[in-house]
């Protein structure tokens, strides 16, 4: 999720085979530049600049919007509320449900719900559209590079939750209907759960009602919406500017919905819409740029290097301090040993030396501080650990030993159906933390401790503890 605090972000659209660049005057006024063709952007070998120069006076990091269908979304059942094991998590079930998209794993973004019989629930939404990879890669190699990318739906949703009330309670449907093509968003909880686009035809003798066509997927929707989250829509909402009735809609698709007067309103007062069809036809300028935040993602490793600059600026800043200290220290006892010179050449000789253990304490000192801040970080060896993990390997604990040296020690249980899938499972669990933890000695079965006297029978499978110990980097 990203928040527009301050600055004026240009605004990345992209639609199909086009991409716009919405850049932001003093006063706040758009200006929407010419469509760039997407194939000029993925070009490598293009010598001029594509991106025009008014999208990169801005000194805000950009914003990009892709089509929603650029998005897809998961949910999983996980008990744990814990923000570390849902990445991990979500890490390798990404790698294992999409390989064909290697980089899944740095954009995904994902929230915690119960549903109606109280399961705790873990939805996550991700990029599934190859384009995005590219997309996200060529604009890195133009140094544009978008800071948060999100989709139309993600908008409407913070758009709608501003105009209705209850809409965080239970599930809610938003119906935006143009000239050719409807958008169904549904929410629950008040997070977009999922959407859809219809194409509405112009009525003929094969089809005849168009309405029809639109009641009926509407209702395949509400249906799968519901074996989702076992509950139900308990209202729909239309935007349509007139061309379609609420209550005929309402009566065929026996639900009660509601002409959304209120936002079609704001849509036409509130300021200069956004040049794309589809779903984003009904977003304004202010919706970008306003104080307030939407669903997202961006590049996670990224992030993370975000997370850690004010750790490293505090470590050379208290770097400094310490040296500007020595540095003071040592002219001090300069200062202080020349008179004892002039009197005494044996108290000036140990004057010389205190200086000098003192100077010995203080380069003591900062090469102990320097080796606290080169330690490994025990968040990030638990995560690369829980990374590793194959799904028949669970670990009780995790133990990260900082003396005398760097190590790692590993308690858990695999479980099997027999040696063949025990030796697989233990293969993979080593293969992943020697890719994990470059530079440590390699690891092989035989660095594992299994002790097969404690091995129990469970649901027709072994489970035997294990133990493993390796050094860090």
């Amino acid at each position: 999720m990203f928040s527009l605090r301050k600055g004026r972000p240009t605004i990345i659209l992209v639609d199909k085979d086009e991409v716009l660049f919405v850049s932001q005057g003093r006063a706040g006024e758009g200006r929407i530049s010419e469509p760039v063709p997407l194939e000029a952007l993925l070009d490598e070998s293009a010598g001029q600049d594509p991106i025009p120069k008014e999208a990169r006076q801005s000194r805000t990091p950009p914003v990009m919007v892709v089509p929603d269908y650029w998005f897809g979304s998961s949910s999983f059942r996980f008990p744990s509320q814990k923000q570390s094991l849902a990445e991990s998590f979500l890490e390798r079930k990404l790698r294992e449900d999409l390989p064909d998209l290697p980089d899944i794993a740095r954009f995904f973004g994902y929230f915690f719900y119960r549903t109606a019989r109280d399961d705790r629930m873990l939805h996550a939404f991700y990029p599934r559209e190859p384009l995005f990879f590219r997309l996200h890669d060529a604009l890195a190699r133009l140094r544009f590079s978008p800071r948060w990318t999100t989709t139309p739906a993600f908008l409407w949703q913070e758009k709608l939750r501003r105009r209705i009330p209850g809409f965080s309670h239970g599930g809610k449907a938003f119906v935006h209907m143009l000239s050719e093509d409807c958008f169904l968003c549904f929410f629950y909880e008040g997070t977009i759960f999922f959407t859809r686009q219809i194409h509405l035809s112009a009525p003929s003798e094969e089809a005849p009602d168009p309405l029809e066509t639109l009641v009926y997927e509407t209702r395949q929707s509400l249906y799968h919406f519901s074996q989702k989250t076992n509950a139900d829509v308990d209202q729909v909402y239309l935007s349509s500017f007139g061309a379609l009735s609420a209550d005929e809609y309402g009566r065929r698709l026996g639900i009660a919905v509601r002409e959304f007067s209120e936002i079609e309103d704001e849509i036409l007062q509130e300021g200069v819409l956004i040049g794309l069809p589809g779903l984003l036809s009904g977003i304004c300028l202010p919706d970008l740029t306003r104080p307030q935040s939407f669903l997202s993602v961006s590049d996670r490793r990224v992030e993370k290097q975000k997370e850690w600059r004010p750790v490293r600026i505090a470590g050379f800043a208290i770097g400094l301090l310490l040296l500007a200290l020595f540095l003071a220290e040592n002219r001090l006892l300069e200062n202080w040993a020349r008179p004892a010179v002039a009197l005494s050449e044996g108290k000036g000789r140990s004057a010389q030396l205190e200086a000098m253990d003192m100077i010995r304490k203080y380069r003591l000192a900062l090469e102990d501080f320097l080796a606290e801040s080169r330690r490994p970080s025990p968040r990030e060896v638990i995560l690369d650990v829980a990374r590793a993990l194959p799904e028949n390997v669970q670990v009780q604990e995790v133990l990260v030993e900082t003396e005398p040296e760097p190590a790692v020690r590993i308690q858990g249980t695999v479980r099997a159906s027999g040696p063949e899938d025990m030796g697989q499972a233990l293969s993979t669990f080593l293969v992943r933390l020697n890719e994990s933890f470059q530079g440590s000695r390699s690891l092989t079965v035989e660095s594992i401790e299994l002790d097969k006297d404690q091995c129990r029978t469970e649901q027709g499978q072994q489970a035997c503890p294990i133990g493993l110990r390796f050094s860090l980097p």
